[in-house]
């Protein structure tokens, strides 16, 4: 179901408390960080107190939350009994997501006061989750209503506003894959998503440099870009409409990070400089002809399933079992889906070219995150040469999805080399 009720504007606590007005819950409990609460959380929670509202304020500590089972612990158990009582996520994505995932399993409804026009994951259903180390997406909720304060989404720090940039016009490249996945994949597509996905992508590209120096205009097309994104993926039931190969480099630097103990850094961020190199990897594609991709085919072996486990259990070390066990029917590749595939890609070949044609030049990619204040270079972000290369190798491992990286493996392209 949408979420009927989406407001960008002033007083999101006003806004909040003219809901509860016409809704039956009758006690509240508002979800923050030591981040958050300052910024949003404390008002939210002045303002029921005044209104006479029972509420209860669970605030996770701590430099970095993470979304993982350990936060969502510690939020079940601060919950409380279920009666009459809803969840009011104050933050950004971690903090939406592990309030969606809590609420879900706990039977309680919630609402999303975002605080970063960050991420899209406020009107999705869908709860992107750290388990075991591995960042997986559970399905779990959508809030009953958003209230997207335009003062404070203004006021966030110019690097969340530029990863929700880079989260958005990452779309770019994962609706290419979707497209792919349609023609060569057999997987179902809605057009009517793509369109509407489509619109907010451009609309947010149009206002990139407004978005850079903060105008309240453009931080509200951004935030409802966002809002849609979480929407199409609601309406599709997965993330397929708002998520590709610039994602899954993202999931991939994320995971490693925190294998390794470090800093997962802002998920949009992450996604824009993924885009960038993804619009590479269809400039690439753009480059050939059909005849080149037929030479190469006709060099391509079929993929070797032990191989193929033994280069996941190098990128993806304590948890290649769960990786590999997450393949579907990508792994092991029936002989006769090869030859098919390969197939295919020769007699798509034309629709292949219209669909990377659509892609944004890495230059044009990289000048519209710039103009909105989002980092490009993977070195901003503090990734090494070594994470990068790592990344672009092993990344399309992450999920079972086809993308431009399934079809340049087809292709035996160097996945490492731009």
């Amino acid at each position: 179901m949408p979420v009927e009720t989406q407001t960008i504007g002033p007083d999101a606590p006003g806004a909040l408390l003219r809901w509860i007005e016409t809704n039956p819950y009758t006690e509240y409990t508002i979800i923050c960080d030591d981040r958050t609460w300052p910024v949003l959380g404390a008002a939210v929670e002045a303002r029921l107190r005044v209104a006479g509202l029972p509420v209860h304020t669970i605030r996770l500590a701590g430099p970095e939350v993470v979304a993982d089972e350990t936060r969502i612990v510690e939020i079940l158990l601060q919950a409380g009994p279920p009666a009459g009582r809803v969840f009011i996520a104050v933050g950004a994505g971690t903090l939406c997501d592990l309030t969606r995932f809590a609420s879900h399993r706990s039977g309680r409804p919630f609402v999303s006061l975002p605080t970063a026009p960050s991420v899209d994951a406020y009107t999705s259903m869908n709860a992107p989750l750290v388990i075991r180390g591995l960042k997986v997406t559970i399905d779990a909720q959508q809030p009953l209503a958003v209230f997207a304060d335009i003062d404070v989404l203004c006021a966030a720090p110019p690097q969340m506003i530029g990863a929700g940039a880079g989260d958005v016009l990452g779309k770019f490249t994962a609706l290419a894959d979707w497209r792919l996945a349609a023609i060569l994949w057999d997987e179902e597509i809605d057009e009517g998503i793509v369109a509407d996905m489509d619109a907010a992508v451009r609309a947010v590209a149009g206002a990139a440099e407004g978005i850079g120096r903060r105008e309240p205009d453009a931080i509200a097309t951004l935030m409802r870009a966002l809002l849609d994104s979480g929407s199409a993926m609601a309406r599709w039931r997965n993330s397929r409409p708002a998520s590709g190969s610039e994602h899954h480099l993202s999931h991939y630097w994320e995971t490693m990070r925190l294998l390794r103990g470090q800093p997962a850094l802002l998920h949009g961020a992450k996604v824009g400089v993924g885009s960038v190199l993804m619009a590479r990897a269809y400039e690439r594609l753009r480059g050939m002809t059909r005849e080149q991709a037929a030479t190469r085919l006709a060099a391509t072996p079929e993929p070797d399933a032990e191989a193929e486990r033994a280069t996941i259990r190098a990128g993806y070390g304590v948890i290649a079992d769960e990786v590999m066990s997450a393949q579907g029917d990508l792994l092991p590749l029936a002989p006769e889906r090869w030859a098919r595939l390969q197939q295919d890609i020769l007699t798509q070949w034309d629709a292949i070219q219209a669909i990377a044609a659509d892609v944004p030049a890495p230059e044009e990619m990289a000048g519209m995150l710039r103009a909105a204040g989002a980092p490009v270079e993977p070195a901003v972000l503090g990734l090494t040469a070594e994470e990068v290369a790592a990344g672009l190798r092993y990344s399309h491992y992450i999920r079972d999805r086809f993308t431009v990286r399934r079809l340049e493996a087809a292709l035996g392209l160097d996945l490492t080399r731009f």
